[in-house]
């Protein structure tokens, strides 16, 4: 009797035995299970917007996650806000989600945020980086008024810019002048030479601040354009406006002209100057004046040249002569001239009758065929007296008009004739 009581008392402390030691090993895996974060993701922002900064966790129980700047300073702690920053703010859509929110961010705020429980004996960390992005930004004083420079000379325009990355500038041109044809001036940056093109195009191949445009012409002015762009889409831009002044400079239509006195012409004239300056017709040394006789007509062909026309009627005498097409402006002055004269037209030609070739009597002897003219009733009806003409068959060269031989035929024939008259003569004297 009492083995049994022994052996069910022994059966008993063994079953309790293992009952406490089933709870206690539950109880270690309570205690000794820890928090698990989820994999960090890093936040890429632009700077004015807002970042969320995400921390997961999962097994929490009775921990703490608190928020931690870059700068060391703790923001959150749980479900309190401790920083003062308005811009920070927690946000947390289900159990496991311990996310901060940044609003307007700025350059400042980038760096890594720490995302810490307070687990023994050392603090679980999850560090999440923050990369903020700064769109270009050109700093300094806009300038609205032209750069003014003369011809000639060095014009340096320089255009900084802040952002991150930093950003690259690039220049342009737009063109505002009336002259389409591509400039060939010569800009000088870095250490090169580069080609200052027609508008639209970038003015350098590398990117710089500072664009220097050396011995400058009046085909360089214009809206320069710097550009500043570190790969976002946004850009920032600034436009210089130069202005290139220069002595004028007058180029005639038509330096020489024949007119009709009592008819109407105009003469023409250029003015390229800037400033544009005075534009004046003169004869004289006096200036021409809207009249009766005189009519000008300006016609405006850019900002930088004048067409000026000079209509002048009922031209008399006294209006021919030389006139003065003057420009002038402060840095100098210029002339050209027509010169207007007496146009007469040709008188055609009176042409004399022309002479009846006379007959020429030729002998045998020089190779032309003989051909009887028809019998007239006049002095001539001698049987002795012929008439002869060429021969269509042509001549050869030693029986021509400067041959010997005919030059005697025609003496002979002279001598016939000679003989024929004083026949004839003395026939009616008899």
């Amino acid at each position: 009797m009492k083995i049994k009581i022994e052996l069910k008392l022994s059966r008993f402390i063994w079953l309790f035995d293992s009952l406490l030691k089933v709870l206690l090993a539950l109880e270690d895996v309570a205690v000794y299970t820890q928090p698990v974060f989820e994999d960090p993701s890093n936040v890429t922002a632009i700077a004015g917007n807002n970042a969320k900064l995400q921390c997961k966790v999962h097994h929490l129980e009775n921990y703490t996650v608190a928020w931690v700047n870059p700068r060391g300073t703790i923001l959150t702690r749980g479900y309190l806000k401790i920083t003062d920053d308005t811009r920070i703010s927690t946000d947390r859509n289900v159990d496991e989600d311990w996310n901060i929110i940044i609003r307007n961010i700025s350059f400042e705020d980038r760096g890594f945020y720490n995302c810490v429980i307070n687990t023994a004996p050392f603090p679980s960390v999850n560090r999440v980086h923050l990369h903020v992005i700064v769109p270009p930004r050109i700093i300094g004083r806009v300038v609205h008024a032209p750069v003014v420079v003369r011809e000639g000379e060095t014009v340096t325009l320089v255009c900084n810019a802040t952002g991150y990355p930093f950003p690259k500038i690039h220049w342009f041109r737009d063109r505002i002048t009336n002259d389409f044809k591509q400039a060939f001036d010569t800009v000088w940056r870095d250490g090169l030479w580069y080609k200052l093109l027609k508008s639209g195009i970038n003015v350098t191949d590398l990117p710089g601040d500072t664009l220097v445009i050396r011995n400058i012409t009046r085909h360089c002015a214009g809206e320069y354009q710097c550009r500043a762009n570190n790969g976002l889409s946004r850009e920032d831009t600034r436009v210089f406006k130069v202005e290139v002044h220069f002595a004028p400079e007058v180029s005639m239509l038509i330096p020489r002209l024949g007119i009709t006195l009592g008819s109407e012409t105009v003469l023409q004239c250029s003015c390229s100057s800037s400033p544009i300056g005075v534009c004046v017709w003169k004869k004289d040394g006096r200036d021409l004046r809207i009249s009766g006789k005189y009519e000008l007509n300006p016609y405006n062909e850019g900002h930088e040249t004048i067409t000026l026309g000079l209509t002048i009627s009922h031209i008399q005498e006294e209006d021919l002569g030389r006139y003065e097409c003057h420009a002038q402006n402060e840095l100098g002055q210029d002339s050209g001239y027509t010169d207007l004269y007496e146009y007469r037209p040709p008188v055609p030609p009176t042409h004399a009758p022309t002479a009846r070739p006379t007959p020429r009597l030729i002998t045998p002897d020089s190779g032309y065929r003989p051909v009887p003219t028809k019998t007239q009733k006049n002095i001539f009806d001698d049987e002795n007296f012929v008439f002869f003409r060429p021969s269509t068959i042509k001549t050869p060269s030693k029986y021509s008009s400067e041959s010997r031989s005919s030059s005697l035929g025609v003496a002979f024939c002279t001598l016939v004739i000679g003989f024929i008259g004083l026949h004839f003569f003395t026939s009616l004297s008899l």
